[in-house]
């Protein structure tokens, strides 16, 4: 899978309700050997799917009203995607974010995410 599919895959995760299938796509989108995650919201940039994994079940328990969506398909150049996201609360806009992913053949191997508005 290419850079803006894996960006896209892993950003599903933000909407998944069910902690074992939202588990399944990090899995599926993230490199198994070496993947790091951060955003302004995160306390520091953390590693691997597990780390991925409770910081979402801290967003969706803090959160559980929102839904991130995809503003059109990712730009993508070689191995690095971006994507501009919308997120919403209770079907209101909220935040508008970016997300700058880099990949290589095992997955994701860094994504960052830069909140634009609030």
């Amino acid at each position: 899978m290419e850079a803006g599919a894996l960006l896209t895959k892993l950003l599903s995760a933000w909407n998944e309700s069910d902690e074992g299938a939202r588990r399944a796509i990090l899995e599926e989108a993230a490199s198994a050997s070496s993947f790091t995650y951060e955003d302004p919201h995160a306390p520091s940039p953390f590693d691997g799917v597990e780390g991925m994994a409770e910081f979402l079940d801290t967003f969706l328990k803090a959160l559980p009203d929102a839904t991130l969506l995809p503003l059109g398909s990712p730009a993508v150049t070689h191995g690095t995607a971006m994507v501009r996201a919308r997120l919403d609360r209770a079907g209101a806009p909220f935040a508008e974010l970016r997300f700058v992913g880099s990949a290589d053949e095992g997955g994701l191997t860094r994504v960052t995410g830069f909140v634009e508005s609030e």
